[in-house]
């Protein structure tokens, strides 16, 4: 949610714009007055403040070259109202400084801020700004509202990951984790190799044991053979679920097809005799991994 505030000369702090346009109306009074009060009260530049554990912003009071106003500067605020219970205030100090700086650039974007000027002069260029004003802030909210991919990188030495063998996950990404785990006691955690890359997947399970499956063809996989499988594992759904597939491996004379299961070990003869009867199936390897 983004909220424009302008210092007007004559009536002081005013929230000029919204998105949603009704946001204005909604909120509750109080944080009306505090949000007004606080381009009174900061200083220029990029601030956050925490109205209470469920309503914290984040702000950047900046101004705007005028040849109408006193002073010949315009002082606005942006902010954004977050909801998040830790945000990445750093993110936010970024998207609201491009934002301040796209502003600055548009040398009559001060008109916009006239829209209730009594006089007929100039009128259709303050709609005109008004209306290009009116975009920008459309266009940050959506950049807000899309959460941008939910990835996260750090730079480790290759030396200190041989001898630590472990990986740092911060405290933000460990809460991303834990909030997708639902009900999940246990995460899944899987490296893929491809090429010089090699990529990690976290995935929460309700299971201490998951079985990996590695299902090697003496020929090229077909479509028809993976709807094969896929019938088998349908027909025991009561009793396995797919957890993860590595996908397929083509070489020049075999063909390997992994997939990790949560499945009842009773019925797992049953499942590895199925396959089998597969045309093509040379081998199937069968690992068990449990919690540590």
């Amino acid at each position: 949610m983004i909220l424009l505030t302008y210092f007007n000369r004559t009536i002081g702090p005013e929230l000029y714009l919204s998105v949603p346009q009704n946001l204005k109306q909604n909120l509750d009074s109080n944080y009306v007055a505090q949000i007004k009060s606080l381009l009174d009260t900061s200083n220029e530049g990029f601030f956050n403040h925490y109205f209470s554990p469920e309503f914290k912003t984040a702000n950047w009071i900046f101004t705007i070259d005028s040849e109408w106003a006193r002073g010949f500067k315009e002082v606005v605020m942006i902010t954004i109202i977050i909801r998040e219970e830790e945000p990445d205030f750093s993110y936010y100090e970024r998207i609201l400084g491009e934002f301040k700086e796209k502003i600055r650039k548009k040398s009559e974007i001060y008109k916009a801020f006239y829209i209730n000027k009594k006089t007929q002069e100039g009128r259709n260029e303050i709609y005109e700004q008004y209306g290009r004003l009116k975009e920008e802030l459309d266009r940050l909210y959506k950049i807000v509202s899309i959460k941008v991919v939910e990835t996260e990188g750090s730079l480790v030495s290759l030396k200190q990951l041989k001898e630590t063998k472990s990986i740092e996950i911060s405290d933000q990404m460990l809460k991303k984790i834990t909030n997708n785990t639902k009900n999940s006691e246990n995460c899944f955690i899987v490296f893929r190799t491809r090429g010089k890359s090699t990529k990690i997947d976290i995935l929460p399970v309700a299971t201490d044991k998951i079985l990996r499956l590695t299902i090697i063809f003496g020929e090229q996989m077909t479509v028809k053979i993976i709807q094969k499988i896929s019938q088998i594992f349908s027909k025991y759904e009561e009793t396995v679920s797919l957890v993860f597939t590595s996908g397929i491996c083509q070489e020049i004379d075999r063909c390997l097809y992994e997939v990790y299961i949560n499945a009842d070990l009773d019925k797992l003869n049953e499942i590895i005799e199925e396959i089998y009867k597969i045309e093509g199936v040379l081998s199937i390897q069968v690992k068990l991994i449990e919690t540590s």
